[in-house]
């Protein structure tokens, strides 16, 4: 049961929100405007997979510890009990020195729950973490754990993404795409378990069998207020990750008023953008930027409205109408600027007929349009007649005698028979000429003939 719920669960998220459309290249000066340190950049809504910006989104580059997000989805989608309690193997912890590794401060030997050790891989970003998961899941086999995360790169279409370990230290063979990381985080959300680990601030690890409890506190500063220059309302959860090759980098999901969106920053910087002498995450001022300016510039619109005319076609052998008129083959929403209505958008028919042929019904497709905003396409739609055009069948005959008459190939044949008339007339001339008057023989006799006769 637990792996058809996660293949129908994938199976929704690849329908409703993985194809993306292409990002609106209104938006593009808006980008130039923004003071952005990413190299890699996507604002992608959650709800239709309409792309706000877009900025290399499908360059590869290294994950660092976004890669955890990868590692929680196989956990979670073969682990049914996060209360069962592990054992952390001396080889997870040692694997990693050495490796300047973010971790969570886990003892070789402590037990704790699942659940515990994804609060410390999702909040902390525990290298230890992820490794000792990686060896409980797939019963210590690192290589069949690293296939599985694979797997699910592959199953949700991100093609564009691979990787070599669970916690996200450089590997040459290891990158993702900011478009493969919004794939991966929309999938991610959509367990309850992960939703809730990543919109918390802090969590209270229990007290173990080597430990006292503690707090963990998140490193995604969005979710703090007490961030100022990072904190955004809207951020609901999300990962954060760096190593020296992948630069600072962020993933986030956001939510207001209905609207759903996310937030991927990649290869940013870390430095002292504003001189105050303190370096900022740019990762974070990046996506706190796209986000708070869709929310407050963008809306849900019509573009698409059926009973607006969008077009005509000249409509041939029809009764009363010359002309059927073209309509939208349903209502089609939009993101798009604030105050802007169906009348503002154009549209644009594509491959459109010279003309049809009655009989035409309301409703049926006559050809594509496309949704116009600020010179580019938003959307492209089917149109359709919104009259009934009945054939007219005197018009129908006429027409087609007319055009019958007026064709070449009809010429040709007429002259043809008026030649083979003209001949079939002198053949039967010259033949009555040479039958015999009242069906007798006459010899015509000459004067010499005459005498003899005599």
């Amino acid at each position: 049961m637990k792996k058809i719920l996660s293949i129908f669960i994938t199976a929704v998220i690849l329908i409703s929100t993985f194809c993306f459309t292409n990002a609106n290249a209104a938006y593009d000066d808006v980008m130039e405007e923004m003071k952005l340190y990413s190299d890699c950049l996507l604002l992608v809504s959650s709800d239709n997979g309409e792309v706000i910006f877009s900025k290399n989104a499908n360059k590869q580059t290294a994950p660092a510890s976004l890669t955890k997000v990868i590692t929680a989805i196989v956990v979670l989608e073969n682990c049914s009990d996060l209360t069962a309690t592990v054992t952390v193997p001396e080889s997870c912890i040692r694997e990693l020195d050495g490796t300047g590794s973010s971790l969570g401060g886990i003892m070789v030997g402590e037990q704790l729950t699942v659940y515990d050790l994804l609060c410390c891989l999702m909040l902390v970003s525990a290298n230890e973490s992820a490794t000792t998961l990686a060896d409980y899941v797939s019963g210590g086999d690192r290589a069949k754990f690293v296939s599985m995360m694979n797997e699910v790169a592959e199953r949700l279409g991100c093609i564009n993404s691979h990787f070599e370990n669970p916690h996200g230290l450089d590997h040459e063979n290891q990158y993702v795409t900011a478009t493969d990381m919004a794939k991966f985080i929309t999938h991610a959300m959509s367990f309850p378990a992960f939703e809730e680990i990543v919109a918390k601030k802090t969590y209270v690890l229990p007290e173990t069998n080597m430990q006292q409890s503690r707090t963990l506190h998140s490193s995604n500063y969005m979710l703090n207020s007490a961030y100022k220059d990072y904190y955004c309302k809207y951020v609901k959860g999300g990962k954060t990750g760096s190593t020296s090759n992948a630069g600072r980098c962020f993933v986030a999901v956001a939510s207001n008023d209905g609207y759903n969106y996310v937030a991927v920053a990649l290869n940013s910087t870390f430095s002292d953008v504003d001189n105050d002498g303190v370096n900022e995450n740019g990762s974070f001022l990046d996506c706190k930027e796209m986000l708070e300016w869709t929310f407050k510039n963008i809306e849900l619109v019509a573009v698409a409205d059926t009973t607006r005319v969008v077009g005509e076609i000249p409509v041939k052998y029809a009764k009363s109408v010359d002309y059927i008129t073209l309509s939208p083959a349903e209502t089609v929403y939009s993101l798009v600027p604030k105050g802007t209505n169906s009348g503002s958008l154009l549209v644009e028919l594509i491959d459109a007929p010279a003309s049809v042929n009655a009989p035409v019904k309301k409703g049926d497709i006559i050809c594509r349009g496309k949704v116009m905003y600020a010179g580019e396409v938003i959307k492209e739609i089917d149109l359709v007649s919104n009259i009934d055009a009945k054939i007219s069948i005197f018009a129908f005959i006429g027409s087609t005698a007319k055009s019958v008459f007026s064709s070449w190939i009809f010429r040709i044949a007429a002259i043809l028979i008026i030649v083979f008339l003209i001949i079939l007339i002198f053949r039967k001339r010259k033949k009555d000429n040479a039958r015999p008057v009242n069906g007798k023989n006459y010899r015509v006799l000459s004067y010499n003939d005459f005498i003899k006769l005599k």
